[in-house]
């Protein structure tokens, strides 16, 4: 239960993380407003480089062009426009990608999203246990991954049609948003609940 615990309470760590990474303004550059607004829609899947050499820093640019490259080969849906718009005006990358009712977003479409982005290698640090409902079916996932000084969560939500969502950002700005703020990091499950929270 420990293991658990720990790896549970690490990826609400880094969820909030990126969150504050997007409201803060931190990050490496290679690509503004003007490169990232372009996104959205099927104009993800064109603006896309899949197999490029992977060599050289993590830039936001990079980052978002592998986020949509997952996306599109995985068969996910196309970004959210109004989220690619927040997205552009931030300095990390990002991605929401909700199902329709003719074609629902589901756990294995996730799985996919994420085997697609450890290929392009985006190594995984961390994740949360999933949730389940009484017929085992995942109804929450977390994951969080890093490269090169990059840290991207992924997570899958079961509601309405299905949600995928991932958030990239500057480690280095992360950890200078990790001293500035206290993050409910716990080692044992005895402060609370099974995941470490409290009731």
């Amino acid at each position: 239960m420990g293991k658990n615990v720990r790896k549970g309470t690490a990826v609400r760590a880094a969820v909030l993380v990126a969150v504050v990474l997007g409201a803060a303004g931190c990050g490496t550059g290679g690509g503004g407003a003007d490169d990232a607004g372009k996104r959205g829609g099927a104009s993800a899947a064109s603006s896309a480089t899949p197999r490029a050499e992977d060599t050289g820093p993590v830039t936001k640019a990079s980052a978002q062009a592998e986020i949509d490259a997952a996306v599109t080969e995985a068969g996910a849906p196309a970004d959210d426009p109004d989220w690619a718009e927040t997205t552009a005006a931030r300095c990390g990358a990002g991605y929401h990608g909700y199902g329709t009712e003719g074609e629902k977003v589901d756990f294995g479409r996730y799985e996919a999203v994420v085997g697609e982005l450890r290929e392009r290698g985006w190594q995984l640090s961390g994740e949360s246990p999933e949730s389940k409902d009484e017929n085992g079916t995942v109804r929450i996932a977390q994951k969080v991954f890093t490269k090169r000084g990059w840290i991207l969560t992924a997570e899958f939500r079961d509601i309405q049609m299905g949600l995928i969502s991932m958030s990239a950002g500057d480690e280095a700005c992360a950890d200078e948003v990790r001293s500035r703020i206290p993050l409910p990091l716990r080692s044992a499950p005895s402060a609370g609940g099974a995941d470490g929270q409290q009731p």
